[in-house]
């Protein structure tokens, strides 16, 4: 006699709804718990990088110094507005790229007007839309958008924005008192305040290429724009009088402007109002600027890269940002 099996017993047997639904929500919290952890993990990586970008820029700075006797210049005045991280390519094994350029004539086709051979200043042109990791931060973007050319994020220290002219030469790139400014010429020797409180290279945020007024008071990513060369005062520069915005800060690495390579200490990292420049890049008041919450990073002469909170004190902040103010600098 053949035995009947019932072989509905061993089927396979589904999930219910109810078990479906149980596994789904733990799945739901273990992502809920992991993504925070991974995006902190990544934004280490991206610090630890922005950190290391700022170290190799000084390293390169200080290898310059040794060849030239002096630093590079912020520019060489217009149309010769080189910026000096592009002098500093040779020393961050970008000498291929820095062959291409001619120093004796203007860096892009913009500042060109017909009066040097438009050929090579076109070669000039080209090699700067070559986008460099060393020269921008992974927490922000690569280029403004929009832009044809490599961004920066790592401008020079062109000084504390108050200078000994008086208030109505505040902002001023010429004569100012960092150690790279328009036509400086400052060495080793010139700095008096000591490599370890003087402040060479630190952040900013890429414009978002929009030149239109913010719609609300998110101002990291615009700076107001006066006319020509208007003297940027507090007062010309305040928020409700803006003439004009701009989205293209940091956008031309090649760039020796205050819109691009250089800032200064006048604000506090990351300081609520925005930059404000004019229309000649030859007077500014800014601010050092980045994506990591709570302040930003500054490398220091000595070759060090601290990172420094919002909260520091604005006489420190520009003591810092001086290279010969006899300033007497506490923690910070």
């Amino acid at each position: 006699m053949k035995s009947s099996v019932n072989t509905c017993a061993y089927g396979a047997r589904g999930f219910t709804l109810i078990e479906l639904l149980i596994v789904m929500a733990i799945i739901s919290i273990l992502m809920a718990l992991l993504l925070p952890a991974v995006q902190q993990a990544r934004e280490a990586a991206r610090r630890t990088q922005c950190r290391n970008n700022l170290r190799q820029l000084t390293l390169a700075l200080h290898n310059y110094e040794s060849t030239h006797s002096v630093y590079p210049p912020g520019s060489l005045g217009f149309p010769f507005v080189w910026s000096p991280q592009a002098k500093l390519l040779p020393y961050m094994e970008n000498s291929n790229l820095e062959e291409l350029f001619d120093y004796d004539v203007p860096p892009l086709n913009a500042f060109n007007f017909g009066a040097y051979d438009p050929v090579t200043v076109n070669i000039n042109d080209e090699a700067a839309r070559n986008p460099l990791a060393l020269m921008t931060c992974p927490s922000d973007r690569k280029q403004v958008p929009g832009s044809l050319y490599g961004g920066i994020s790592y401008p020079a220290c062109a000084g504390s924005g108050e200078n000994s002219a008086g208030t109505s030469d505040d902002g001023s790139i010429s004569n100012a008192d960092g150690l790279i400014f328009a036509l400086s010429h400052i060495g080793f020797d010139d700095v008096r305040d000591g490599t370890t409180h003087t402040v060479v290279f630190s952040e900013q945020l890429l414009g978002d290429g929009t030149n239109s007024v913010p719609t609300d008071s998110d101002y990291r990513y615009r700076v107001i724009e006066l006319p020509m060369g208007t003297q940027t005062t507090p007062t010309a520069c305040d928020v409700a009088t803006a003439p004009a915005w701009s989205g293209q800060r940091g956008g031309k690495w090649v760039n020796g402007h205050l819109a691009d390579a250089m800032y200064n200490h006048w604000y506090t990292p990351n300081y609520p109002l925005p930059d404000c420049h004019n229309g000649f890049h030859n007077f500014a008041l800014t601010s050092a600027r980045s994506a990591h919450p709570g302040g930003v990073f500054a490398a220091f002469l000595d070759g060090s890269v601290h990172f420094i909170g919002e909260s520091i004190d604005t006489t420190i902040w520009r003591a810092l940002g001086t290279r010969d103010g006899n300033e007497i600098v506490g923690d910070f």
